[in-house]
């Protein structure tokens, strides 16, 4: 154990005065903050959603002898940190399936199995498409899985991308909402026509934008079936001509057609100076149509009560290109406090805590049960919002974003990054940006592949 977080040290190059600095900060917290007889306080690390303190209220009604912390999180190499100081919260965030297996991979996770029936885990209630955001597969030396899996993630929530609509930009272009079977070109077609623009001086002046879509390179290299990375994930085939017809797909739409606007767009689109990128433009009818995921309804419902916005399916394309979104609750196998630890995680899963994701619109409850689910369907406090049912069926056959054992994502989106930056700046196209992906990273993975102390 202490040997994997030595590795991780190595790994992140995290310093011992930031364990150091941490450790004093939860000491002096716990002073300032003493504990309270016959009371267990639990940390729990997670980004300070407003729910938050709604979701630690239910608790500790039903639990009167556990009180819980929210300990606002900044990141996957703090919680590495804290770790490696033997400082660990009771319960922690890993926000994607990558950064789980991270946590997994060193060693740090309690597995959850032996306690499913002594604390009534509800495992077979959770949508299927969460399998890799609760269970991870132990590996062999070669990276191979060797058949085992173990539990060691709780999801509360989940969501696929969807295309929100805004239907008064809709009403004033006089053009059709979206309907079920829309294609990829059906909206693009769409996003020309309410596409607008003015005349300032002899120059078309953007003032309208069809189309904003969440920048990540798997909706678009899936859409034709092509891939990020090999099976094995020991290969980059951004380059591949089946992801490449995805990309350029993406090009044409910002480039050519000029749908989506650029970063300068952007912003001259709202001379405001307000904050919000892609919801403010969406909210303030500068872009009429958003493909992002339901936790953006959180949002809409807070920050512009007028908005009338409608949510319909991910569009049709010739391969299933649907992006799986959700977060995983985990317990770092040196908790101090690892029975209220499960508790609380139990609790999240709950009929309270479900309806309460249901009714702030953060993304779909995780627990497929008739009763969640209707109520997440429908909340009268939102009449409007009668399009939910797209948002449920859209979860089905969307995947979770494609990762390899050898790169991590943080590596891997800063090339994807710099050189698809250079596509929308004109330096170049988007084959040369997919092959100069390819090769950067297949650099690396062949350096880790071939470290003999990296760790799968």
């Amino acid at each position: 154990m202490k040997e994997s977080i030595k590795q991780v040290m190595s790994t992140t190059g995290i310093c011992l005065l930031a364990v150091i600095v941490i450790g004093l900060g939860i000491y002096l917290s716990a002073t300032i903050h003493p504990v309270k007889k016959g009371i267990t306080t639990i940390r729990w690390v997670v980004d300070p959603s407003p729910i938050r303190e709604e979701t630690i209220s239910l608790f500790e009604k039903s639990h009167p002898g556990i009180e819980v912390t929210n300990d606002i999180d900044s990141g996957l190499q703090r919680l590495l940190t804290q770790l490696a100081g033997d400082v660990p919260p009771d319960v922690m965030a890993a926000y994607d399936a990558e950064s789980l297996y991270t946590f997994f991979k060193y060693d740090l996770l309690l597995d959850l199995t032996p306690y499913i029936k002594q604390y009534n885990i509800p495992v077979e209630k959770f949508y299927p498409e969460l399998h890799e955001y609760m269970y991870c597969s132990e590996k062999d030396e070669n990276g191979n899985d060797t058949g085992r899996e173990k539990l060691v993630g709780i999801p509360e929530n989940v969501c696929s991308l969807n295309l929100f609509y805004n239907k008064t930009v809709f009403d004033e272009c006089g053009v059709p909402y979206p309907t079920a079977d829309w294609t990829w070109d059906d909206m693009f077609e769409a996003a020309k026509k309410l596409t607008l623009y003015k005349e300032v001086n002899g120059r078309k002046i953007s003032i309208q934008k069809g189309l904003y879509v969440m920048e990540t390179p798997y909706i678009f290299a899936w859409m034709f079936g092509g891939s990020v990375y090999s099976e094995d994930g020991k290969r980059c085939v951004i380059n591949s001509e089946k992801a490449k017809m995805g990309m350029r797909y993406w090009e044409t739409l910002r480039m050519k057609a000029k749908v989506i606007p650029s970063a300068s767009e952007a912003a001259s689109l709202d001379s405001s100076g307000g904050w919000g990128g892609e919801q403010l433009l969406f909210a303030k009818g500068k872009v009429a149509m958003l493909i992002t995921g339901r936790y953006m309804v959180t949002a809409f419902r807070q920050n512009y009560k007028n908005l009338d916005f409608g949510i319909a399916h991910f569009p049709k394309a010739p391969c299933p290109n649907n992006l799986l979104l959700s977060k995983s609750y985990c317990i770092p196998k040196t908790s101090r406090n690892r029975d209220q630890a499960i508790q609380f995680i139990v609790h999240l899963t709950g009929l309270a805590n479900q309806n309460l994701v249901a009714d702030y619109g953060d993304g779909v409850p995780s627990m497929n049960t008739p009763e969640i689910i209707q109520n997440f369907l429908f909340n009268p406090d939102y009449p409007k919002e009668t399009e939910n049912q797209n948002v449920l069926d859209d979860l089905k056959g969307a995947k979770p974003q494609e990762r390899s054992l050898y790169i991590s994502s943080t590596d891997f989106n800063q090339i994807w990054s710099l050189e698809v930056g250079k596509v929308w700046l004109g330096q170049q196209d988007m084959d040369t940006a997919c092959d100069k992906i390819a090769e950067r990273v297949n650099k690396i993975i062949d350096r880790n592949m071939n470290n003999p102390n990296f760790v799968k």
